[in-house]
This record gives C-alpha cells, structure tokens and sequence, in this order.
C-alpha cells in the first residue's frame, strides 16, 4: 500500500506540493487517472489520484468544489492540478472547502507534462507493489522451507516476529499461549500488563473468525494497536495470531505475507492435530483393553505393558469421565474441536492430579480420567478445572466419578458406574452438577428383579414370625433384634440404644433364639436374619 505521504518523501517528487493545510497525506494511492472531465468521478477507481489541468473550472471556483465533493465521496485518494496554464492559483475559497474534507489538493509543476508525472508516479506504485510482491514470495518460501524441515510453531513464530520486526503471539483455542516471538520473551511486561485485559476481545475475534484489530490502553497512556488474524484449522473456536504494534510495521510490508505465515502456521496446525489422532487411536485402544482384564487374565503384564501410557501400580484406582458440550444454542462443535479439547484437559490434569491419565473412549463424545492415588482434594481440583474453561469458553464441562477399586484388573466395575450415571443424565447434561458421583445400590436394588412372593418366602423362612409384624409385642422384638444385630451383637449397647436394661435385651434375644432354633450369633444364619430383615423392611411409597 503506497499513500500520498511516502509518494511526496521521494527526491524525484520534490516539485511536488500540497496546497492545504489540512490535506489526509495517509490515503492510499492505487493507481493514477489523468481527465479534464467535470464529472469523472463517475468513472475513477476508488483511492485513484487524479491528474487536471483543472481548464473546465478556470471562472468556476463552485464547480470545482462540486468535483472535490464528488472525488471525496468517491473515495479518491487526491488531486493534482497543473498551474499556470489554465489556473494560475486555487481560489482560497476551494482550499478551504478542502480542508474541510481533508481532501489533498497537490500542485503539479509546470515545467513537466500531465503524461510524464503520471508514468513516473505509476511506475513508482507498480515498482512498490512489484518489490512488495517479491518480498511477500521471499517470506512464503521460507515458511515453507521451514514446514518442510518439520518446524514447530515456537520457531514459526518466532521467525514471523523477526521478519515484521513486531511481538507476535499465537494463542489457542482456550486462548492460552501457544507461542511467543522474541520481542514479548526480551519484554515479558507486555503480556503481563496486557494479556489479560486482551481476553474479552479475543473471544470477539474468535466469534468473528475474520481479521479484527482493536486498542488497548498502556500505562504509559499511550495507545496500542493489536491486529488479530484466525488460523483456521476446521475448529469451532480458532487459534489466533495475534501482532502488536501493528500500525508501526515498517517498509516493506504486505499483507500477503501475514496470509502466506497463516497458511503455514494452519497447515501445521492440521498436522499435529492428525499426529495427535493417531496417538489417541492407540490410547483408545489400550483403555479398551484395559478394562476387559479380568483375575484371571495372565497374557500380559499390564504395569509394564503400560508404562509408556504413564500407569502405576497402586492400590487405589478409580475412574472419572468427562464430557465437554458446547453451550451455545443449536451449535454442535466439530469433531476435531474434541482433540483440542482433549489437549487443554490433558495439561489441566497435569497441574492437579500428576498421576492421572486421560484417554479417549471408542465411538463416543467423552474422556476417560484414571485416577491411580487416593486424593482427597479430587473434587475440589475437578472443580476448578471446569470454572477455569467455563471462564474461557462458553464450553460446560462435567465429571462422572466411579468408585474406587484396589486391583487394575476390577477397574472396569468403576468404569461402569460412571458410565451409568452418565447415561442416566445424557440428555441433560447441561443441568447437571459438575460433580456426578456414583452411589452404591442397595439390597432391594440388587435384588429388583427377584420375584416378590419369593422375596416374602425368604423373609418368612427365617424370621418366622417376625418377618411382616402386626402385633405391638412382636414389633418390639423384631426392633430389639435388628439393633442388636447392628450392634455386633453385644447386649451392653444394645440396652443403651433402644433405652432398656440388660437384662430386657437378654430376655427378648432368648424369645428370638427360641422362635428360630438357631443360635442369633452364628455366622451364616445371623447373615441370611440381616438380609431378612432389610428385606421385608416396611416400604415408605
């Protein structure tokens, strides 16, 4: 891009002048028009500079002013008017219309032909965007020399920053850093004044997912231009690139350059994320078989078969899903978004929970977090985790927490029960708590699906009469009998629970003994009284 400011800083141009003082010196020139037409604007390409002799205006100082209107409206870049042969001066009355558009108004000398400046002001825009082009085409073939050679986006960056001579950062989509250029490394205040205050309009840029720039405040008062430019890779939410000082970028300079460092950066960015899928393919599947070990599974040794996917021996395992929805209405992120995800998730887990391992789960939207110590802060770190994100992105992330088991070879009964309690809440998985926790059944639940008459049968056979009491005094001995029981059968505190003396809880375990046959502390018939008991518990509908 050429402006009129950098055409008048050329020794060659030197005869030419600006006639007001208020004239925009900064609007670009494109190319150059040579016309005597009063109404030309109607045929110029915008930003041209339009060269005149200016003769149809010679007695119409109001009519040229209606030609600057209509140039300005246009927009045009400017005016060059050839005095001395038509005109000798601009009425001050124009000037002043001028300024009042900002509009330049330049004096072309002269002692040279309309022809001849505009050949040598052409030549000079082609010769710029030539020199443009050529550097732009420099930069694309280092970038790709350096995709080739297998770079890492740390040097692309870095190499981007030296040749803008500008900070550059790429940012990801949880819009933490990715990479840094030299300059924020040499001056690390930048981010740490700023970063956090460039959040908010991050976001935007990535809503947009097109060029945005925008100003932030320095504590030196002075104002900070930052250009945001999204690196597509198929993600909902985008890297970003993100330049400061973007206005002071000095010559040469193009546009095409950032568009050619994109280029390279995306492509990168696409195949880490395919190495990153393969690697997560060979996780998927030696979780899956993970958890169809059993006892008697003697193939392989697991802790060493595991050692490259980071898992221990330890005597408490246990199992976390994680599922990761987007919350935005009608929106459904990518697949892809899921590895980016499961990257972010991955470091998180790192800084909280050293020993957990996260992997993917064949053929679904959710991650498999294997906890390998017992942390009691578990809770409290997951928890953190998803108000981190949720403070990032309007992403809702929730965990559904098995039980833990002692041996690797069980770790699929605590896969289950976080499975189950997800499926439970699958299609509400936006209303649910962050922290889903699996609950043990109970008897009644394991034993649903067993006949009721059969159930009543087992009941009776063993508590006899006590199994569905009407009468108060067998009520009573029923009580006396599962508070003792509950007890471990010790008649101290027993007598102490239910308020009675000793002597009253010996009398009623001797009625119990003597209604079984059977003595209440033997191991065997005191389990099949307890599961009685709990069974023909009175339901409370």
């Amino acid at each position: 891009m050429t402006t009129l400011g950098e055409i008048l800083t050329i020794p060659r141009f030197s005869t030419i002048h600006t006639l007001n003082k208020k004239a925009d010196l900064s609007k670009v020139v494109d190319t150059i028009e040579i016309s005597e037409t009063p109404d030309v604007a109607l045929f110029l390409p915008k930003n041209s500079f339009l060269l005149t002799t200016a003769m149809v205006f010679e007695n119409d100082p109001a009519g040229l002013c209606s030609m600057i209107q209509s140039l300005h409206d246009l927009p045009a870049a400017g005016i060059g008017i050839k005095l001395g042969r038509f005109i000798d001066e601009i009425d001050p009355k124009v000037l002043e219309f001028a300024d009042k558009l900002q509009f330049p108004i330049l004096q072309i000398p002269s002692t040279v032909t309309l022809g001849t400046i505009s050949h040598q002001l052409l030549s000079y825009i082609w010769d710029q965007q030539t020199e443009k082009l050529n550097y732009a085409l420099d930069i694309q073939k280092k970038f790709a020399n350096m995709m080739i050679k297998d770079a890492t986006l740390a040097s692309l960056i870095r190499h981007l920053g030296s040749i803008l001579k500008r900070p550059v950062l790429l940012v990801d989509s949880f819009l933490e850093i990715v990479a840094e250029s030299r300059h924020l490394k040499q001056q690390p205040h930048i981010l740490e004044a700023h970063f956090n205050k460039m959040i908010p309009k991050l976001k935007e840029a990535q809503k947009l997912g097109k060029e945005y720039s925008f100003i932030l405040e320095s504590d030196a008062e002075q104002q900070l231009l930052v250009s945001v430019f999204p690196v597509q890779t198929g993600s909902y939410f985008p890297y970003l690139l993100v330049i400061f000082k973007a206005d002071q970028i000095p010559y040469p300079f193009s546009q095409f350059a950032i568009e050619q460092a994109n280029i390279v950066l995306s492509y990168t960015l696409y195949k880490n994320q395919k190495l990153l899928e393969s690697n997560l393919i060979l996780r998927e599947d030696f979780f899956q078989q993970l958890l169809e070990l059993s006892n008697n599974e003697k193939m392989l040794n697991w802790l060493e078969y595991g050692k490259d996917y980071g898992l221990k021996s330890s005597t408490s395992y246990q199992i976390v899903l994680a599922t990761i929805q987007l919350t935005l209405e009608n929106q459904v992120p990518p697949k892809n978004q899921s590895y980016l995800a499961y990257q972010w998730l991955e470091k998180q887990l790192e800084e909280v929970l050293p020993n957990a391992l996260l992997f993917p789960i064949k053929n679904s939207n959710y991650y498999g977090i294997l906890l390998q110590d017992s942390t009691a802060k578990m809770t409290k770190q997951l928890e953190a985790i998803h108000h981190k994100l949720k403070h990032l992105l309007p992403l809702h992330l929730s965990f559904f927490i098995g039980n833990t088991v002692s041996e690797l070879s069980a770790l699929h009964f605590s896969y289950n029960e976080a499975l189950e309690i997800l499926q439970q809440q699958e299609n509400k998985l936006h209303e649910c708590t962050i922290l889903n926790h699996y609950q043990l059944k109970g008897i009644n639940k394991l034993v649903e699906y067993v006949p009721k008459n059969e159930i009543e049968h087992f009941c009776a056979v063993y508590l006899k009469t006590l199994a569905f009491p009407k009468e108060e005094t067998l009520i009573e001995l029923r009580k006396t009998l599962k508070v003792y029981l509950e007890c471990q059968c010790e008649i101290t505190e027993t007598s102490k629970r239910l308020f009675i003396h000793r002597n009253t809880v010996k009398y009623r375990i001797a009625k119990c003994e003597d209604l079984f046959q059977m003595p209440i502390n033997d191991p065997d018939f005191s389990l099949k009284v307890r599961l009685a008991l709990v069974l023909s518990e009175p339901k409370n509908d």
